[in-house]
């Protein structure tokens, strides 16, 4: 293929995932953004901007759509830049993607590296790369997740509230594991403890947790709990699910974002999405291990073995905010996030840094401008188009026709 790349900004021809958790009809924001008719019936659940194979951008080279992954390969260094095509192998190190969730997500966690390579290489039908994920969230709207264990103090009140999941665990083990958390050297290895017996004990004395999910059930059922949000969840989800993830709920803590907000999940911590809009992006990984709340594969031992077993209340990402734009900052290598927040007619100039960047308009309509022997180019795009900045280009311009959003993704190197 004699394709070559061009000192240009490319527009992104993205893929939707259509899971069963996303949203329908009106309230559906994929389709919205992106301007397409919605079908009734069809979840809109996910749209990836990036080079992943399972669902890799496109763009347009000559008047042909190439595969942004394939594109890549062949140029490298024009593309991704010398430092990022070398740190990252020639690949793409981040993964781009607005998740629109009517309901929630499976209880899951995501490998470390290591842990990554070995569930590949043993399982690679259900962990198909070999990556970590470790993953922001920012909400484009009030947002609900579950994230990582609740405090001691909270998971003993838990026990307390419901003596239907404490009888599943057994008496004793919980009275074990509370002893053992009053030493902060052991709170881990107690909750693990604990955890670790009400996954397992769900497995092997199936009759058993199905007598206490109905019990706790009825009860709640009949206005007979605290009337917390998580019993409210819980009633919700077992009407759909009959596994250990409507126990586990009950252990996790509950979080809301509003717009500009974020929630940072890092390898080992538990969660699962709730509900809203959010924009993610992630190490490009599309490793995932689940222990309930699903009719997908569940891996109990796998889950199990890469918890952290970290607690206390969850971390609200707030970012940094300079000159109308704000920066995300967490502990990764595979991606930076900034929102920008740019008036009609303001330009704002913007150095790649030798890496290249991917964005998404959420909001308004921008013109990008960029220099190309000795002359500008400008390219428009609109609410939910989304493009890609080759390190190749160096440096741009964006220029807000009316009020306009944008998401920036680049390397930090």
């Amino acid at each position: 293929m004699n394709i070559k790349p061009e000192k240009r900004v490319y527009r992104l021809k993205n893929q939707v995932q259509n899971y069963a958790w996303g949203a329908k009809g009106r309230d559906a924001l994929i389709p919205r953004l992106l301007g397409i008719e919605t079908d009734e019936d069809i979840p809109y659940a996910e749209l990836w901007m990036g080079a992943h194979p399972k669902a890799p951008s496109a763009i347009f080279v000559d008047h042909r759509e190439i595969s942004l992954r394939e594109f890549i390969s062949m140029y490298p260094k024009e593309i991704l830049g010398r430092r990022v095509s070398e740190k990252f192998s020639n690949e793409l190190p981040f993964l781009l993607k607005v998740l629109s969730a009517a309901e929630p997500l499976s209880i899951q966690a995501h490998p470390n590296k290591e842990q990554a390579k070995y569930l590949h290489e043993k399982d690679p039908g259900h962990y198909p790369d070999s990556n970590h994920k470790p993953e922001l969230a920012v909400a484009l709207g009030p947002f609900t997740a579950l994230v990582g264990f609740k405090s001691f103090s909270e998971i003993v009140e838990t026990l307390k509230n419901y003596p239907e999941i404490e009888e599943f665990i057994g008496s004793s083990v919980a009275e074990e594991v509370i002893s053992k958390m009053q030493n902060y050297c052991e709170v881990k290895e107690g909750l693990r403890e604990l955890f670790s017996t009400l996954i397992r004990n769900s497995i092997s004395r199936p009759d058993t947790f199905h007598n206490c999910l109905n019990r706790l059930k009825e009860r709640l059922s009949g206005g007979q709990g605290q009337s917390a949000e998580v019993e409210k969840l819980f009633l919700e989800l077992s009407s759909k699910y009959e596994d250990i993830g409507l126990f586990a709920i009950f252990f996790l803590n509950v979080v809301h974002l509003e717009r500009g907000q974020g929630i940072f999940i890092d390898a080992g911590i538990p969660h699962a999405y709730v509900k809203g809009d959010i924009i993610e992006c992630m190490a490009n990984s599309d490793n995932v291990v689940r222990v309930g709340l699903t009719p997908k594969f569940k891996d109990a031992e796998a889950l199990l073995e890469i918890l952290t077993y970290e607690s206390g209340p969850a971390s609200v990402v707030e970012g940094e905010m300079k000159e109308g734009e704000t920066t995300y900052w967490v502990d990764v290598e595979e991606f930076v996030v900034r929102r920008l927040e740019i008036q009609d007619r303001e330009k704002r100039h913007i150095s790649l840094g030798g890496a290249l960047e991917i964005g998404l308009v959420v909001e308004g309509v921008v013109d990008i401008l960029w220099e190309d022997d000795s002359r500008t180019r400008r390219e428009s795009f609109k609410k939910g188009d989304s493009f890609l900045v080759p390190a190749m280009v160096g440096e741009y311009d964006i220029l807000g026709n009316e009020g306009s959003e944008i998401y920036r993704v680049g390397v930090p190197v």
